[in-house]
C-alpha cells in the first residue's frame, strides 16, 4: 500500500498542533498556580491573627477549587481536642448546609489524609474502602470522586482541602494531586509561620 504523503504530513501537523494546545494548556496552568502562590504569601505577610487569617485561607481554598477546576469542595480544620474535623468554608450543592457541620478525623478519605499526613486521589470512591458515605447520606449528596490534601506546617496538620467530581470521563490527574499538594503544602507554612507570630498569653 502506497501512503499518501500529504495525509501523512496533515495527520503529522494534525497531532502536533494537538500537542503543542495540550502543552499551552499545562504551561498556563502552571503560570497560574505561581501567581496563586505569589498572591498568599503577599497576604500571609499581613496576616498577623485568627481575624486575618480567614482571607487567606478563603483563598487558598477559592483558588485550589479553581486550579483542578472543581465544582464541589471543602475546608475542613482539624479541632484537636475532638479529634474532629471542621468544614469551614465549602463551595457547591451544599454549601449553606455544610458549613460548621464537623466529623470525626478518624474516619473516610478526610480522616485518612489527616492520619497519613499525605495527600490522595480517588477517582471513584465506591472503590475505595475508606470512603464515608455518612456525609452523602446525611445531605442527600453524591460524591463521585476526590482530590485531598493536608494542610500542613511546622510539622503540625492544620486541616485539609477537598476537591469533589471533577467533571469528565477521567476526574483528577496525578498533575491535579501534585498542585492541590504544593498549594495546600506552602498555605500549611503559611499557617504555622502566623501561628508563631501570634503574642504568648
Amino acid at each position: 500500500m502506497v501512503m499518501n504523503p500529504v495525509a501523512v504530513v496533515q495527520r503529522e501537523n494534525a497531532r502536533l498542533q494537538a500537542e503543542n494546545e495540550h502543552l499551552q494548556t499545562e504551561l498556563n496552568s502552571l503560570r497560574e498556580f505561581v501567581q496563586v502562590l505569589n498572591d498568599l504569601a503577599e497576604r500571609a505577610k499581613v496576616a498577623t491573627n485568627d481575624e486575618a487569617l480567614m482571607p487567606m485561607l478563603e483563598a487558598t481554598f477559592w483558588k485550589a477549587l479553581g486550579l483542578l477546576n472543581a465544582p464541589d469542595g471543602s475546608l475542613l480544620l482539624l479541632d484537636e481536642d475532638t479529634q474532629e474535623l471542621v468544614f469551614v468554608l465549602v463551595r457547591g450543592a451544599l454549601a449553606s448546609d455544610l458549613k460548621g457541620y464537623r466529623v470525626s478525623a478518624l474516619e473516610g478519605v478526610a480522616g485518612w489524609v489527616i492520619k497519613n499526613q499525605e495527600a490522595t486521589l480517588v477517582r471513584d470512591v465506591r472503590r475505595d474502602p475508606r470512603f464515608s458515605e455518612a456525609v452523602d447520606a446525611a445531605f442527600k449528596f453524591r460524591t463521585q470522586s476526590i482530590a485531598a490534601a493536608p494542610l500542613i506546617g511546622g510539622g503540625k496538620v492544620y486541616g485539609l482541602i477537598e476537591a469533589l467530581n471533577q467533571p469528565g470521563d477521567q476526574p483528577f490527574s496525578d498533575s491535579d494531586l501534585g498542585l492541590l499538594r504544593l498549594l495546600c503544602r506552602f498555605a500549611g507554612e503559611m499557617l504555622a509561620e502566623i501561628e508563631r507570630r501570634q503574642p504568648t498569653e
